[in-house]
């Protein structure tokens, strides 16, 4: 009898650790499932916060005035290369409310701006169009000698205003007044996107971010296997985010694969030259064709 109970002892203590065991090993493979989940939900991605309605006119880019906390948006309305006086800017809050649609008007094709000291730059086909922002007026124009399709603009801390030209593969400064080629090569293949930093303008062409320092004209790879490239913004010392108009948004580093956030070109929609404001992390995305205005927030 005592044997008898010894060994039932002995069979509910090994059930007892058996069950032990296999309980373990149910709750580290959720473990598991949930460590790689989480490592998923880690992923860069784009949460859409909110879209304009269909008001704009062909929105080419979007550019933020942190002075003022506004959006302003550059419509070109008519043709891209064409001077037909149809063009205008917007101003719309960060929430997407349109303040004003056609705050600045009689422009031809407006595209790539930046803001610096109270003023908007803004490419027009052959000309960058100095806006005072305070006026809300037209202030100065500058000629772009030879520019076909002046397109982006980017401006370093310094005051200096840069625009592509995506024709003829060339940079223009803006100084003091004073516009000029600042730069062109037969590596700059469809110039478009341009960011600046402390010491480089970088500049996105078809494939490639490239990048050269402000006193010098010597161009280097900085990010390859891009794919196309329209608007160009940092996101931090490392990652930069670039859009390709067709409607793809990529994630891109100099030592890592691009990364696909946001893909609306199977609806048809466009991603043209974007804005990412890192205080705000946020990220414009003018829609083109689509006439709207879709911010989304980007979380790394």
């Amino acid at each position: 009898m005592q044997t008898l109970k010894a060994t039932l002892i002995v069979m509910i203590a090994l059930a007892a650790v058996t069950g032990c065991k296999q309980q373990s090993g149910e709750s580290g493979e959720k473990a598991t499932k949930s460590a790689e989940a989480a490592d998923e939900s880690a992923q860069p991605q784009l949460v859409h916060q909110w879209s304009t309605d269909s008001v704009m006119k062909v929105p080419e880019s979007v550019c933020y005035d942190p002075q003022n906390e506004v959006l302003y948006v550059a419509n070109i309305q008519g043709k891209p290369t064409e001077k037909d006086g149809k063009g205008f800017i917007s101003k719309i809050s960060t929430e997407g409310e349109v303040i004003n649609l056609e705050w600045v008007s009689g422009l031809d094709a407006p595209k790539g701006m930046g803001v610096y000291d109270g003023k908007l730059y803004v490419t027009n086909i052959d000309e960058i169009v100095e806006i005072d922002i305070e006026e809300g007026a037209v202030s100065n124009r500058y000629p772009l000698e030879g520019a076909k399709f002046a397109n982006d603009i980017a401006i370093n801390q310094q005051g200096v205003v840069f625009a592509s030209d995506m024709s003829e593969g060339t940079v223009y400064s803006l100084k003091d007044g004073n516009a000029q080629i600042w730069l062109k090569s037969d590596k700059l293949k469809s110039p478009n996107g341009l960011f600046t930093t402390e010491s480089e303008l970088m500049i996105g062409i078809d494939g490639a971010v490239l990048k050269a320092a402000y006193g010098s004209d010597q161009l280097t790879e900085h990010i390859p296997n891009t794919g196309g490239i329209d608007g160009l913004e940092a996101v931090d010392d490392e990652f930069f985010i670039k859009s390709d108009w067709a409607g793809h948004i990529h994630l891109i580093h100099p030592d890592k694969e691009k990364m696909l956030l946001l893909n609306t070109a199977d609806d048809n929609v466009q991603a043209a030259d974007i804005e990412y404001v890192p205080e705000l992390k946020m990220l414009y995305v003018p829609t083109f064709h689509d006439d709207r205005v879709m911010a989304y927030e980007l979380k790394m």
